[in-house]
């Protein structure tokens, strides 16, 4: 090759190197303004200054994540996984699909129409790839062979796709749309309107904090419909929950610029929790959450256990939720040796997989020994924080010493399926796996004939409020709107923060 024609050759090479690069700091500038625009501002709505003036002795406590808001998809669809019948797990063996208007079927990109209730069965033989079906005319899909409290009718787009255990399935719908379920599968519809406002922007801004990520990766999914993120098709729609959240459309709570996880739960013992519940100390990003209580509850003394015995047994009527069933309960645990053989296996299965959480220790014997103990010698608090909330307790029996350092795992440890919980109004309800709260006291009974020395025969937990206590109660939110509250107070009875509006950050993205 001559020199005369290695000139042009390299003239043009650094041209399209210049080229590559200006059009690399455009795309740049253009990645740092959308940055900047997405963090900013919207006219909002302050709720610090529309406080509550009444004495904040109520809400109850519990955690908070946070996730960090760089580059929030504030579009309009969410994508839910649906759990099997009973909530039990993601995996699904058969569906049964129909719609009243007739349905459109895309499956592996054959595209065929089906009339009104007809049936489309989808099964791990004839699930080759992706199927979706979408009703005509906006038509809700009905799965017919789903269990759930009541007929299981879904808005948007179902997609179904084949695993190794078994088929996951998806909606993806509007958000707006979506809450219109979620709505009354946590809040009673009988609620009043100013409470169900407030719930339905609590949930709202819960959905746009998890459309910041993805729950389910491989499918693309936000959240799934059971306990874990918040209970969506478990209930019929009603026309007051759709109104509640048609009337707050696109309304969600932010805290210094950022969408934040909005917890709720159902009934408060007096006191909240704040950031703590989740974690050893709160983070600045946690500043929507506060703690209340007693300092001398956390003091780790007798004297501040004693001080909240007194506080549980006799209550305090200026408590939002004083006359409600839950703000006092009572669980007798018998532990004879069957159940102390269960409660210790649950500790061990606990210690290795929540290692950080349940410590096994023993001067001789190996952790995995602890199944052939017989009895429990016995159970204290070992760290309270002061809202009250049990974040520690100690079981020892005659060779182990067990520490349980999280509020989830107390609950699960000390609680047991189906065993009864005696409300304050003297009604029963049979437990789930878990305690109702991690606000409780414990008094032991103790067997002082066994030749081992003094074990526990049984334990009574005298407990406080239903569910992890963060953020708002739902019950206090309905004795607060009875009171003559309107949505954005309750919201800021329960939370520091603004609400915004999600067209305008969309507006401040563009």
């Amino acid at each position: 090759m001559s020199v005369k024609n290695q000139f042009p050759k390299r003239e043009e090479t650094v041209i399209k190197k210049l080229f590559i690069i200006i059009v690399w700091i455009i795309i740049s500038l253009g990645i740092y303004q959308c940055s900047i625009s997405l963090t900013g501002g919207g006219e909002s709505t302050d709720l610090d200054n529309d406080k509550y003036s009444g004495t904040y002795t109520d809400s109850d406590s519990n955690s908070v994540s946070y996730m960090e808001n760089t580059a929030i998809p504030f579009d309009d669809k969410v994508r839910v996984l649906i759990m099997n019948g009973g909530y039990k797990g993601i995996y699904h063996t058969e569906l049964r699909i129909k719609c009243s208007d007739g349905m459109t079927v895309n499956d592996n990109r054959k595209i065929t129409d089906y009339g009104p209730d007809s049936e489309y069965i989808i099964n791990m033989k004839n699930l080759k790839g992706m199927v979706s079906l979408c009703g005509k005319n906006n038509g809700k899909l009905h799965i017919t062979n789903l269990q759930r409290n009541s007929e299981t009718l879904y808005r948007g787009a179902l997609e179904c796709y084949p695993a190794t255990q078994g088929m996951v399935l998806i909606n993806e719908l509007p958000v707006e749309e979506y809450l219109y379920r979620v709505l009354p599968s946590e809040m009673p519809p009988s609620y009043p309107d100013e409470a169900l406002k407030a719930q339905a922007i609590s949930a709202r801004t819960y959905t746009y904090f998890h459309k910041q990520g993805y729950a389910y990766p491989e499918w693309r999914a936000h959240m799934d419909d059971s306990t874990s993120f918040q209970v969506y098709g478990n209930c019929e729609e009603s026309e007051r929950a759709v109104y509640a959240v048609n009337e707050t459309s696109g309304q969600i709570l932010t805290y210094e610029e950022n969408v934040v996880e909005c917890f709720y739960y159902s009934t408060s013992g007096g006191y909240n929790g704040g950031a703590e519940v989740w974690k050893d100390k709160a983070a600045p990003q946690d500043g929507y959450l506060t703690e209340t209580g007693d300092e001398v509850y956390a003091s780790g003394g007798e004297e501040g256990e004693q001080a909240y015995r007194q506080y549980i047994d006799n209550g305090n009527p200026e408590d939002l939720e004083y006359d409600e069933a839950w703000y006092r309960w009572n669980y007798y645990r018998t532990l004879d040796s069957a159940a102390v053989r269960d409660m210790l296996e649950e500790l061990y299965n606990l210690s290795v997989s929540q290692p950080k959480k349940v410590r096994i220790r023993s001067q001789y014997l190996s952790a995995d020994k602890i199944k052939d103990e017989d009895a429990i010698k016995d159970i204290r608090i070992l760290k309270r924080r002061k809202s009250g909330l049990v974040a520690g307790i100690m079981i020892e029996t005659e060779h182990f010493k067990i520490s349980v350092m999280s509020q989830n795992a107390v609950r699960q440890v000390l609680g047991n399926d189906n065993d009864i919980i005696v409300r304050k109004d003297g009604s029963t309800y049979k437990m789930g796996s878990t305690l109702p709260s991690a606000y409780f006291y414990i008094e032991g009974i103790y067997d002082n004939n066994d030749k081992k020395g003094n074990n526990l025969n049984q334990i009574i937990i005298h407990g406080t409020g239903f569910g992890h206590g963060c953020g708002m109660s739902q019950n206090g939110a309905k004795r607060l709107a009875e009171r003559g509250l309107t949505a954005r107070q309750i919201l800021a009875y329960y939370y520091n923060g603004s609400i915004k509006a999600v067209s305008e950050i969309n507006k401040t993205a563009d």
